[in-house]
């Protein structure tokens, strides 16, 4: 019973969650949330493409200092689908990599 206390304990002491990905560090927090902003945005209603890029290029931002280099990579194909889709292109994987970076971001 102790130990199990302890063991509460110490997940609860302020330390950055562990995810699969590893240890979040603030910029995955806060790319992490700067990217549940963009999916509530999109569910809201459609968004400008220049809108969507911008809440992109925030995330891809705010991810490019982590030290979760999975993360960082998620950032860089949907900053990669914004771009396409802001020279008038069509970004086909956008929807894929829209679900993989909540799957980065679940747990953090």
């Amino acid at each position: 019973m102790l130990s199990a206390a302890l063991l509460a304990s110490s997940c609860s002491n302020g330390a950055p969650p562990v995810t699969a990905l590893g240890t979040a560090d603030q910029p995955a927090k806060t790319a992490c949330a700067a990217f549940r902003d963009l999916v509530r945005a999109r569910a809201a209603g459609a968004m400008a493409t220049s809108a969507l890029r911008a809440k992109i290029a925030e995330v891809y931002n705010d991810a490019s200092t982590s030290s979760m280099p999975i993360l960082r990579a998620r950032a860089v194909a949907l900053y990669a689908d914004a771009t396409v889709m802001a020279t008038g292109g069509e970004a086909p994987s956008l929807s894929q990599d829209l679900a993989s970076m909540s799957q980065a971001c679940t747990g953090i």
